[in-house]
């Protein structure tokens, strides 16, 4: 599948699908990439054409399994791209922002591993201690009383990151409210 990237002025871009064999213009959809204006850039990284989005929320955008793909670059304000291939830097990119010129590469795209952990209440917060393996995450849960009268419960509970497993839980007093965690 061949594609048509169109940056706009306000951050968003127009992508058409065309047929090369009769030059039709085919399906239409827009993405927002950011709120400023945007500076493609075509470049090879493994083998594989990409388009580099340089714009206040840069962006990789790739051909994967007939669909485009966009990836977000760790970098903010990105105003020019340029492929860099040297031999102190094989398939690199030269990144230039209003202060500094990087020279960077693509990582390979990670795929994301979801996990369903079911906790049987509303999870309200979540934070996340490295150094003790540990998840702390606030739930809500409403029950109904023996008057038929919805019931809130709120928890703040520890989860090993690993295993999920419940290390601790603690139940907040009535009109307690979790409104923010950090570990």
């Amino acid at each position: 599948v061949d594609y048509l990237l169109c940056a706009l002025g306000d951050g968003y871009l127009f992508t058409f699908t065309i047929d090369a064999s009769t030059a039709q213009i085919g399906e239409r959809k827009k993405i927002s990439l950011g709120t400023h204006p945007m500076i493609l850039s075509k470049f090879m990284s493994r083998g594989a054409t990409h388009v580099f989005a340089a714009s206040d929320r840069p962006t990789v955008i790739y051909s994967n399994n007939r669909k485009l793909l966009f990836s977000n670059v760790n970098l903010k304000e990105v105003t020019q791209m340029a492929p860099f291939n040297s031999e102190g830097f094989p398939d690199s990119l030269a990144i230039a922002t209003e202060t500094s010129l990087r020279i960077g590469v693509i990582d390979d795209i990670q795929k994301l591993h979801i996990r369903t952990v079911y906790l049987r209440e509303q999870p309200r917060r979540i934070s996340h201690q490295e150094s003790s393996k540990t998840f702390c995450v606030a739930t809500l849960s409403i029950k109904i009383n023996r008057d038929g009268e919805e019931v809130e419960e709120q928890f703040v509970k520890l989860f090993d990151d690993q295993t999920f497993e419940i290390l601790d839980t603690y139940q907040l007093q009535e009109y307690e409210n979790t409104c923010s965690i950090e570990c």
